[in-house]
């Protein structure tokens, strides 16, 4: 009787995310699909982690809800391909462990757990292969042994259990206790098996196979035969993905850029011609230098759109080289792609002009240029002035990155990006926090040759009152801040902008309230006021 090994990633996509982007460890994250451009909080919550679930943020639920709820989440797009390489990437190191893998959903794998008895058994399997996810950053994985696929996937929902060997014969007698959650039914059809009743898969097994057809169709037949026993998945012999990299040694060290260019060129004439046969485009790669067995740099180079130019490619690691040089020289080089995606076969654009839905999409020489910016200056530093609200500080604004550095791809146009990199006044707060004079929509903002600087005594982080011209005033109204950062014209800031009406103190002889827009500025701790409304 053959036997099946069930390895089950709980919450794998936030786990590939996590092992992408450690920085995001312990907060609360989730993955969302859909709403592009203006609609992002529409946007549908696909995968949460433990902290965020923590919060009462659920699957299905929208971005917007989930904002109200925890202030600090942090939400990502949902990245199809990352998951698959990961997935891709777990596959590869189980091959050592059985003859067949198969991956059924993302962070679900299926082995062949048959005749180990001289490989030190169905135990021996499980710590291994909880050893493999451990090194690949996977600490939470779970694995579950049984004569059916779907009775070893049960076995890795068993709470305070790294793993579960189902005895021989016993699959039936042990799926029947289970909940019938477990099945593979929709929310609905659950419900109605609850209201029946009907709470474990073995209840559920005992209904005749007419009755389940007829009330749920094809989706019960298929979980009817799982709840008796009867599943005929089985692991299968792994697909062989091609590696994807070039490498040369060279009988002599080399220093010079020029020597360095043209043995690139060689091993990226050869990458380029195997991708455009395939019918694919680079999106990463992977240039390392050795010196001997001794490999003394490696440097990712992320490409802002996915290309199979020979040409491009070469320009984009000369742009590197120039930027980085060598420590040292070296005596063999290798180049392999990361990343890969489908070339899409459409012709590039002629000009940089706005196009359906009046959105910018990038021509060859335009990406060139931002590739060259942003290999020489470093990931994220390519932006563009966008102008604020204009309600404030005069020719204020912010930076907008040009390029996603989350994405994994430039599948955003420019325009769209500009787009989301600016946040919008909360004009509704201000109009309730300080009603319609709050906008000083009429008034003038006068600026001072310097600003002046001012004492500010603080309440729970929020200003309460001021010194300002030798009398104290009293903040009544205050807006949110508007936060400006970055080298705004070469010049390395970060301040937060309030538009405040203050009143002077009932032993001073002043009398009239000031409009005002008071700055902090929080590289030098300290706050001014750029203007007075008149």
């Amino acid at each position: 009787m053959s036997r099946i090994a069930c390895l089950r990633i709980p919450r794998f996509q936030i786990a590939a995310q996590l092992k992408y982007d450690p920085s995001l460890k312990n907060k609360p994250l989730v993955l969302v699909t859909g709403g592009e451009g203006k609609k992002t909080l529409s946007q549908k919550i696909v995968v949460c982690s433990a902290l965020a679930s923590k919060e009462y943020i659920q699957p299905g639920m929208r971005l917007s809800e989930a904002r109200a709820i925890c202030g600090d989440l942090i939400s990502l797009q949902y990245d199809t391909k990352l998951y698959e390489e990961a997935q891709t990437e777990i596959a590869r190191q189980l091959i050592n462990l059985s003859p067949r893998v198969s991956g059924v959903e993302p962070g679900i794998f299926l082995l062949d757990a048959s005749g180990l008895s001289h490989l030190g058994g169905e135990s021996r399997l499980a710590t291994n292969a909880l050893k493999i996810l451990s090194k690949l950053s996977y600490v939470e994985s779970r694995i579950g042994i049984a004569d059916s696929a779907f009775a070893a996937s049960i076995a890795t929902r068993l709470k305070g259990r790294r793993w579960h060997m189902v005895p021989h014969g016993k699959d039936k007698s042990f799926i029947a206790p289970m909940p019938v959650e477990y099945l593979p039914l929709e929310q609905e059809s659950v419900d109605i098996l609850r209201d029946l009743g009907i709470k474990t898969i073995g209840e559920f097994a005992r209904l005749s196979i007419a009755s389940v057809a007829e009330r749920f169709n094809d989706e019960g037949r298929k979980a009817h035969e799982l709840a008796l026993g009867l599943d005929h998945r089985r692991p299968t012999l792994p697909q062989v993905l091609k590696d994807r990299q070039c490498s040369m040694e060279i009988g002599a060290p080399i220093e010079s850029l020029n020597q360095t260019l043209f043995i690139l060129k060689s091993l990226i004439d050869r990458l380029s011609s195997d991708l455009k046969r395939d019918g694919l485009c680079a999106e990463e790669l992977l240039v390392s230098f050795f010196n001997e067995n001794d490999l003394f740099d490696e440097r990712p180079i992320k490409l802002i759109a996915p290309t199979n130019s020979a040409k491009f490619l070469i320009e984009v690691i000369k742009l590197s080289l120039e930027t980085t040089k060598l420590q040292r020289e070296f005596t063999g080089v290798r180049v392999a792609v990361q990343r890969y995606c489908d070339e899409t076969w459409q012709q590039s654009h002629l000009s940089m002009s706005a196009t359906v839905d009046e959105q910018m999409v990038l021509n060859e020489p335009s990406m060139l240029l931002l590739q060259r910016l942003t290999t020489r200056l470093g990931e994220g530093k390519v932006v563009h002035p966008q102008a604020s609200d204009g309600y404030g500080l005069t020719g204020s604004g912010c930076w907008a990155h040009v390029i996603d550095t989350r994405a994994r791809s430039i599948r955003r146009t420019v325009s769209e990006t500009y787009k989301q990199s600016v946040n919008p006044v909360d004009v509704d707060y201000i109009l309730k926090r300080a009603g319609a004079a709050g906008l000083v929509s009429n008034l003038v903002l006068k600026k001072p040759h310097e600003p002046v600087k001012v004492m500010v005594e603080l309440k729970d982080d929020q200003p309460v009152s001021l010194a300002y011209a030798g009398n104290w005033y009293r903040i009544s109204l205050i807006t949110t801040p508007e936060c400006l950062s970055g080298f705004w014209w070469d010049k390395l800031i970060r301040n937060s902008y309030y538009v405040a009406m203050i009143q002077p103190s009932q032993s001073s002889e002043i009398s009239e309230s000031l409009v005002v827009l008071l700055a902090k500025r929080h590289l030098q701790d300290s706050w001014q006021i750029e203007g007075v409304y008149d």
